[in-house]
Parts: structure tokens; C-alpha cells; sequence
């Protein structure tokens, strides 16, 4: 199957997807907005950051101090994180 036709099949196959299918293969975050601790939840590599290899996200350390942290695997990051004294991760 060529690319073309594979995009068409994709694009009428999402067009025929019920609510509760949307809702079942695309479930809307429910993670708070603001500061998270990194204990509670992980941030999540975005598919629309696959070129560069890993999201960015505003991180915050024991001390307060605030800078950026790329995340590729999320459960790897999370051992990154603790051994850097990452807390709380940023979420838009």
C-alpha cells in the first residue's frame, strides 16, 4: 500500500470513530494544570516532539530552582530526575 492510500484509509477510518471510541483511544488529561510532583505523575514525551527526540518541560528542583529538562522515556527520566533532585514538572 503506498502512502497516499494509507493516509486515505487512516483519515476515513478516524471519521467513522464513535465518541465512545474517541474517548476510549484518545482520552482527554486529566492531569492538573500548574506544578505536578514528579511522585504523583510523569510528564510524557508528545508524539509531535518525535524529531527532536524528547519533550521539554520547566522542572523545579529541591531548592526551588527552575530550569528545562528534555524527557524521551518517562520511566527512565523519572530515575534522572530523582538523582538530579527534580521534584515538580511544569504542565501547560
Amino acid at each position: 500500500m503506498d502512502l497516499e492510500k494509507a493516509k486515505k484509509a487512516l483519515e476515513k477510518a478516524l471519521k467513522e470513530l464513535t465518541p465512545e471510541e474517541i474517548e476510549k483511544y484518545f482520552p482527554k488529561d486529566t492531569k492538573p494544570k500548574g506544578w505536578i510532583s514528579i511522585e504523583e505523575h510523569l510528564p510524557m514525551f508528545k508524539a509531535m516532539d518525535f524529531m527532536q527526540g524528547g519533550s521539554v518541560y520547566k522542572v523545579k528542583n529541591k531548592d526551588g530552582e527552575e530550569y528545562e529538562s528534555m524527557v524521551g522515556d518517562h520511566n527512565t527520566w523519572y530515575y534522572l530526575a530523582k538523582s538530579d533532585g527534580i521534584t515538580h514538572w511544569w504542565n501547560d
